[in-house]
């Protein structure tokens, strides 16, 4: 079985956390450029509210993931660190994410928060072509998309989970999707 550690950290520090992973045994990571959507009203007025944000996706085994999560939650770096894997009796946490056609993350955002939700991470992306897809001057036209995950209490999960699924663009069939992990370990970073 493997775990997906999953860390959230301001834009430009993605590389120094995987150094530090790195030095605990990590293989390799994945970052995604994404944006916050925690809202701070006094920052935001004082125009300081820097809402960039990079993901670092790292797989590794079971033991290894608690090694290497220690060691990124010594390295002094701000930011949020979740483990999604299986873990009997110990998951707490739930992370949500829904992959959605590009411009109704923030919809997504509002449902949740609305059940709950304090803040998510939005994160660009785009589907994968096909010989059935639009194609301009030869080439194909991919879908931009967008995924929202949240880290969240079980109890809020459910309430977040129920309520977007009441979402218009769930309902279509090729428009998004939802599922959940369990999360067995969660720490705020520095």
């Amino acid at each position: 079985m493997t775990d997906m550690i999953l860390a959230i950290v301001k834009r430009g520090r993605a590389r120094d956390l995987m150094k530090a992973a790195r030095e605990a045994g990590a293989g390799g990571g994945t970052v995604n450029y994404a944006r916050g959507t925690a809202s701070s009203t006094i920052l935001a007025a004082l125009g300081i509210a820097d809402s960039r944000r990079e993901v670092l996706r790292i797989f590794a085994g079971p033991d290894e993931s608690r090694k290497i999560a220690g060691r990124m939650e010594k390295s002094g770096i701000k930011g949020s660190l979740a483990i999604c894997g299986k873990e009997d009796g110990m998951e707490n946490w739930t992370l949500v994410e829904v992959i959605c056609e590009e411009g109704f993350g923030e919809e997504v955002m509002a449902v949740a928060r609305r059940a709950g939700a304090t803040g998510g991470t939005v994160v660009s992306a785009h589907g994968t072509s096909t010989e059935d897809d639009v194609k301009f001057f030869g080439s194909p036209l991919v879908p931009e998309k967008e995924i929202v995950m949240m880290v969240l209490e079980n109890d809020v999960a459910s309430a977040v989970v129920q309520a977007v699924e009441g979402l218009e663009v769930l309902k279509q069939k090729g428009r998004a999707v939802l599922f959940t992990l369990p999360v067995k370990h969660f720490a705020n970073l520095a």
